[in-house]
């Protein structure tokens, strides 16, 4: 998913990355057809599915191979970069690091601040169903939307004190840091549970530290923000 400077495309090494990634899913569901585990690509292996026609099939394995590919990209990338950015954001904001190890039943929260207040998905694109007529401006139905929910987590309309980190905030409503609606993340409430759990061990590994900011990096992504390196040092 890594991009260069000035362009869309991917660079040499992630297009043989990714090359590489699709014959090892490919070779797994070959074994996995011949020899199923209790995992999920063997369960995808052995799916049948109700086709447009009415017909009912196997997934085939380009399916599957779609299946793994898209989990394996969205599990690799999101709450990893949650996690960079929770070292970068407690560094700036070192008094809430000490509350968040004086009581951990805080994390929940501030799992959800950091979701809000840095997101790691910046953007989505949705198709407007009929016409939509916001801010007087009309949307005619089919019409592509590019939604900013980075800046939709920042409105201050919505979050009092919107630019503020605050791992005490009560949320009313939504932040939109894992999508909203139908078509909002499926793997929401993984992602929560590994967030949770990434910051209670976090807790026990630097209980004070520091972060290197000569040394970050930020990731080059299209459609992922983060940061690609976070150098910590920990004090005794």
């Amino acid at each position: 998913m890594e991009r260069s400077d000035g362009t869309a495309a991917p660079t040499a090494e992630s297009r043989e990355a990714i090359a590489a990634a699709t014959r090892f899913y490919h070779q797994l569901i070959l074994e996995r057809r011949a020899s199923p585990q209790d995992d999920m690509i063997s369960r995808l292996t052995q799916v049948e599915v109700e086709r447009e026609d009415g017909t009912t099939t196997m997934l085939s394995d380009r399916e599957i191979l779609g299946f793994a590919s898209l989990l394996a990209g969205a599990g690799a990338e999101t709450v990893a970069k949650v996690i960079a950015s929770a070292a970068v954001i407690f560094a700036e904001h070192q008094d809430q690091w000490q509350a968040l190890r004086a009581d951990r039943t805080k994390i929940p929260g501030a799992f959800e601040e950091l979701l809000r207040y840095e997101g790691l998905v910046q953007y989505d694109m949705r198709y407007t169903l009929r016409d939509v007529d916001i801010h007087d401006q009309k949307i005619p139905r089919g019409s592509a939307v590019l939604m900013l929910l980075a800046s939709a987590n920042r409105d201050e309309r919505a979050f009092d004190g919107a630019d503020r980190f605050d791992i005490t905030r009560r949320f009313g409503g939504h932040n939109l840091g894992l999508g909203y609606g139908i078509h909002s993340c499926l793997g929401a409430a993984l992602a929560r549970l590994e967030g949770r759990i990434a910051l209670d061990a976090l807790l026990d590994f630097m209980p004070e530290f520091e972060v290197d900011r000569a040394g970050l990096t930020r990731t080059r992504e299209t459609s992922v923000a983060g940061w690609a390196t976070v150098p910590v040092r920990v004090r005794a």
